[in-house]
């Protein structure tokens, strides 16, 4: 008898995206049912259905985005719940942490399962009171409807303690063999992928670009704070399809990650298995990734020159963006392939 998945996501989109999509598409049909409820966000792939393709996979698209939604959408999860009859519920995010338990409250499926993918009372774009109500939210509904925080990396699992001692690890994760038969073609000296808001820092990415008005920076994504990619030597791509973000990727010498908060990003994921060169924030996620100095740099986002430095060196010796890109691969390959995380989520959803 199959094992039934429901997954609520709203932030379907981005990293949480292809997390949600690699968990459902290499688990094993013969053994799992999926029902997928998700939103839809303005950078959502416009082809994401032909990603769950899979016979064993069935996507519902419900609204979670804004506050008038959240009555409607706590009504259908409920309701989706009731009819699928889950042995499992597996919440994606922040906001459909709070939906989705709210939806299962008083029904008799309490094997729930969250991913926070970067907790919210984490973030600095906002004030220090702001994150204390979004640590507050998370407590309460612990309280409410208790779930299993599924932590995407070690520094996440001790925020989670914060809230329940009740929180394993799986690590992010992506699929490394992807990355073989790419080949790699002339492309920007310094990339970077993701949206373009503020978590991901734009400001600091355009400071340190005008710092090296000889070096060719690629921004590969879109985003509200766009405008703030004005240096004449940054080039932004807008959104395109996930095979040509990664091509630009592999084409790149550096990785460049300047975000200010993360859970475990899969863009660096993806940058360690096309073995580049990867300068980026000294943050929770990144750390649990990164060994600086041995598989990337690490660098303190108040500081731009850190970046800068750390650029100029790694652009005047190959010797140690090889280095730093092979022991980035192997780190990649080792403990975030897709098969190791597929073993895990299989135990966690069969037997928890």
């Amino acid at each position: 008898m199959k094992t039934r998945v429901l997954y609520v996501v709203e932030s379907f989109s981005t990293g949480v995206y292809a997390i949600v999509r690699d968990i459902a598409c290499h688990l094993d049909p013969n053994s799992f049912e999926l029902l997928v409820l998700h939103s839809l966000r303005s950078d959502s792939p416009t082809g994401y259905e032909t990603d769950f393709s899979g016979d064993h996979i069935t996507l519902r698209y419900i609204p979670m985005g804004s506050r008038g939604n959240y009555v409607p959408a706590i009504k259908k999860i409920r309701k989706a719940i009731l009819e699928f009859k889950p042995d499992v519920i597996h919440l994606h995010s922040s906001k459909a942490g709070v939906l989705g338990r709210i939806a299962a409250k008083g029904t008799s499926y309490h094997h729930i399962l969250y991913s926070p993918h970067g907790f919210s009372f984490l973030r600095t774009d906002v004030r220090a009171f702001t994150r204390r109500v979004f640590l507050f939210i998370e407590k309460m509904m612990q309280v409410y409807q208790k779930v299993t925080i599924i932590a995407v990396s070690e520094g996440e699992r001790k925020e989670a303690q914060r809230i329940t001692e009740d929180a394993v690890v799986i690590n992010n994760f992506i699929n490394t063999a992807t990355f073989s038969t790419i080949r790699q073609t002339a492309g920007a000296t310094v990339v970077t992928t993701g949206r373009i808001a503020p978590q991901k820092n734009p400001e600091l990415f355009n400071t340190i670009a005008q710092a090296l008005p000889e070096i060719s920076f690629l921004w590969v994504g879109d985003g509200p704070l766009r405008e703030q990619l004005n240096a004449p030597n940054i080039t932004v791509t807008g959104y395109v399809p996930r095979t040509q973000a990664i091509q630009h990727v592999v084409n790149g010498q550096i990785y460049l990650q300047t975000s200010l908060w993360e859970g475990m990003p899969v863009s660096i994921l993806e940058a360690m298995a096309a073995k580049k060169a990867i300068v980026a924030s000294d943050i929770i996620g990144n750390r649990d990734l990164i060994v600086h100095n041995r598989s990337g740099m690490l660098c303190d986002p108040h500081y731009p020159e850190q970046f800068i430095e750390a650029i100029k060196t790694l652009i005047a010796h190959e010797e140690k963006r090889k280095a730093l890109s092979e022991e980035a691969f192997r780190r990649v390959k080792t403990y975030h392939d897709v098969s190791v995380a597929m073993d895990a989520y299989t135990q966690i959803y069969r037997y928890n």
